[in-house]
């Protein structure tokens, strides 16, 4: 309540409508004397304290407050409050967008004498940007933002190396670390709008780089391409913390993970050294062999990397969300699970030099040679994150393979890949039973 009150005498002393307004540039409608009044120093101070305190407001507490109609302005009956969150009384949100667009232009504005680049006040912007941006969102350029910030921390690691030494932190290293952590709010606090916006860019600078030479240098100086360490960062603490949100946008993520890592260290080091956090679903497989990489995406469909030109294919496999997916040991096969329409589907790997080639005609490099339908595995409780490791698929041999579900229970699939054997299959609890079964292809 004391913050509301406050709110409102911020309103009523400093005209914190006008003030926004003025702060993000909206100056060609307003007369000339006011235009003078606002290039003073006391009119600039009195924005900064109207942004920064409804800024914090907003941030602490835009979903839960909705400020009271002020008594010196009159509203009619027609006319909604003016609030921060979301209200059934159909608020116009006049107060988010504005403090949003303020706080906006004081993390993008270019530096200038006014505005330095690294002054007191943009800090403050970025971080509550990042404490408000459910907030801020709906009304926010959410790539604009994430570049911005990407920008002020491309370098962090140099520039915070005076953490570690116990020196202070310059301003530059205080814009960096700021934005680092508005970085991490906003990803946890909405992973898709996060990682969309992310793999939107890498796209954008993918194409770029097919454009030619001219255009290639220019793409190795960007922001993205610059921030890959810090990008990386931000996805690994995704997969650790907010692991059901990257499953729904899993081959998104692995496309950001593809642009970040160079092809050559993967072909080198293997996916489980360069990058480990994303090997621990089951959903993601790589093969050291033929260098790709398949990813089981939610639509059903298998997304196939080939790390060594680094192009990816998409192969319809499943009628539902994958559960699992792994290479054979040569890398001939692949083998896919989906629990959504209880079918384990094996696929012949082009794995020939032509079949690189191929992939770069968009040739298909997967051809399905078995499908078998087995019974579904119940999750341990609704709602877990046990649900993201129902089952795994674990090869035993070239030919071998057991879909081992989180209960314990196998189903066997044996000799799964030699065309003239007899067909056979069982099914066997590894606690209970002595029944085994075999699947031969």
């Amino acid at each position: 309540e004391a913050l509301i009150q406050t709110a409102e005498v911020i309103c009523e002393c400093c005209f914190i409508f006008e003030s926004l307004r003025l702060s993000v540039g909206c100056l060609s409608n307003l007369p000339p004397n006011t235009k003078k009044i606002c290039n003073s120093y006391e009119e600039r101070r009195k924005q900064a304290t109207a942004i920064v305190l409804l800024g914090v407001i907003g941030a602490e507490f835009g979903a839960e407050i909705e400020p009271p109609k002020l008594p010196s302005r009159a509203r009619t009956s027609t006319q909604a409050p003016d609030g921060f969150g979301l209200t059934t009384g159909g608020s116009n949100y006049s107060l988010a967008r504005h403090t949003c667009k303020a706080l906006t232009f004081l993390l993008l504005q270019p530096p200038s004498p006014k505005l330095p680049a690294h002054s007191t006040i943009r800090r403050t912007a970025i971080d509550l940007i990042g404490r408000g941006f459910t907030v801020w969102e709906p009304y926010m350029d959410v790539s604009a933002v994430l570049m911005g910030l990407l920008e002020l921390c491309a370098d962090a690691e140099k520039q915070l190396t005076n953490i570690s030494m116990g020196l202070p932190l310059s301003p530059a290293a205080d814009s960096a670390r700021s934005a680092r952590h508005a970085l991490s709010l906003i990803a946890t606090a909405r992973p898709p709008a996060f990682i969309t916006t992310i793999a939107r860019e890498v796209h954008r600078h993918t194409a770029m780089q097919s454009q030619g030479s001219q255009s290639q240098q220019n793409v190795h100086t960007t922001t993205l391409a610059r921030a890959k360490t810090e990008i990386l960062r931000v996805i690994e603490i995704l997969i650790e913390k907010m692991p059901s949100d990257v499953v729904d946008l899993l081959v998104e993520v692995m496309d950001i993970i593809m642009y970040c890592i160079e092809g050559s260290l993967v072909k080198k080091k293997g996916l489980s050294e360069c990058f480990p956090a994303i090997c621990r679903f089951y959903m993601v497989a790589y093969c050291d062999r033929s260098y790709r990489i398949a990813v089981g995406a939610r639509q059903g469909s298998v997304a196939l990397y080939d790390v060594r030109t680094g192009k990816c294919q998409h192969i319809h496999g499943h009628k539902g969300p994958i559960t699992a997916v792994s290479f054979a040991p040569d890398g001939r096969y692949l083998a896919t699970y989906s629990n959504a329409d209880s079918h384990i589907s094996f696929w012949q790997m082009n794995t020939s030099l032509l079949g690189s080639i191929g992939m770069l005609n968009s040739a298909p490099q997967l051809r399905c040679i078995k499908t078998y339908q087995v019974p579904p595995v119940q999750p341990a409780s609704p709602g877990s994150q046990n649900a993201l490791k129902l089952a795994r698929l674990i090869w035993t041999s070239n030919r071998n393979v057991i879909l081992m579900a989180h209960d314990g229970k196998e189903h066997r699939f044996m000799n799964a890949l030699q065309e003239d054997a007899e067909n056979k299959h069982s099914s066997r609890d590894r606690h209970d039973t002595n029944m085994e079964v075999t699947f031969d292809l």
